[in-house]
């Protein structure tokens, strides 16, 4: 703004004023780099600490509103993760997608996978955290990382993320959401894993939903705080002491009543045959034992579901409290 100091002399007050206030602060001593640039400091969402740099642009590095809308609704849905997150460590890109799932495990659920297997991935500047959810991306109490440091190598092979570990171990969790796919590729393009002596050797790792001490598979009790974890034994007593209550056990009451309902209807038949019922006096000995073959499908399938809806480490009481953070 220039400023004619001729024009009067209400004009060249105003410009004396001007010139002492400029000269003043260009004789104070300079500011930190960290006071001069505001942006500097480190972004927060909702509590939740978050790479400026990276967050809300594309694998181009163009900041998009979309992309700013879908990663800001994603943290809301996992903001619990805060309090899981190390000193100076920040959050690069959420994405979503699936957990390991097994051949077997495909085989006998077949594409109902898809609503049971969902998960929520958090790339960190550190490590890779995975959430379990529910159908609605709502988060399960089950958290387990995966240390860069502990991976010989991390990539992208279609919509499969493929992680494999130092030890020789390997893991594919599939269908990384199209949206963040190319995004996630140059975040791991430039992410250092460490020589092969470096880390703990170790595969993804669960943390205690309480106290976020790290979990061994062998156990389940946290060392920490002691807090008890569903146990496969119970999901096997349970899924075949009552028709659907492996799924009961797991938390899935939808699934534990369709199962249930199927359990009872192809039990019943079948008992009620072998008593000789006239209910079923048209039905033939054949139809008999494909009822019984389906019955025993089921609940082996049911079995063997729950005993997988578990492993995340899914707390005993539902109830439970963060603690000792």
């Amino acid at each position: 703004m220039l400023i004619n100091i001729n024009n009067g002399p209400e004009e060249q007050i105003y410009d004396t004023g001007w010139r002492k206030i400029m000269t003043k602060i260009q004789n104070q001593k300079p500011a930190s780099r960290k006071a001069q640039n505001v942006f500097s400091q480190p972004l927060t969402i909702f509590g939740v600490p978050v790479d400026r740099a990276t967050i809300f642009v594309d694998h181009k590095n163009r900041h998009k509103q979309s992309i700013e809308k879908r990663q800001r609704k994603l943290i809301i849905k996992t903001a619990f993760i805060k309090f899981f997150l190390h000193q100076d460590e920040s959050i690069r890109c959420l994405s979503t997608g699936y957990s390991p799932v097994g051949i077997l495990e495909q085989v006998l659920t077949g594409i109902s996978f898809l609503y049971f297997k969902r998960a929520i991935f958090v790339f960190t500047n550190r490590r890779i955290l995975h959430i379990p959810t529910r159908f609605n991306r709502s988060a399960h109490s089950s958290v387990s990382q995966i240390m860069y440091e502990d991976c010989a190598k991390i990539q992208l092979k279609g919509r499969n993320l493929v992680v494999c570990y130092k030890n020789g171990q390997q893991e594919v969790f599939p269908y990384i959401s199209r949206k963040e796919k190319k995004k996630i590729k140059s975040i791991l393009e430039v992410v250092s894993l460490t020589p092969k002596e470096a880390g703990s050797l170790q595969q993804r790792v669960h943390l205690c939903p309480s106290c976020r001490a790290a979990l061994k598979n062998e156990k389940r009790i946290c060392p920490n705080c002691k807090l008890t974890f569903k146990t496969a034994k119970l999901a096997t007593f349970w899924a075949l002491a009552f028709p659907g209550g492996g799924y009961f056990y797991s938390r899935n009451r939808f699934l534990a009543f369709l199962a249930g309902l199927l359990e009872i209807f192809f039990g019943s038949l079948t008992v009620l045959f072998l008593m000789g019922a006239n209910i079923v006096k048209n039905i033939t000995p054949g139809a008999v034992v494909l009822f019984a073959i389906a019955f025993i499908f089921l609940k082996l399938s049911t079995i063997f579901h729950s005993r997988q809806l578990i492993e995340n480490f899914m707390p005993s009481n539902k109830d439970f409290t963060l603690r000792k953070i």
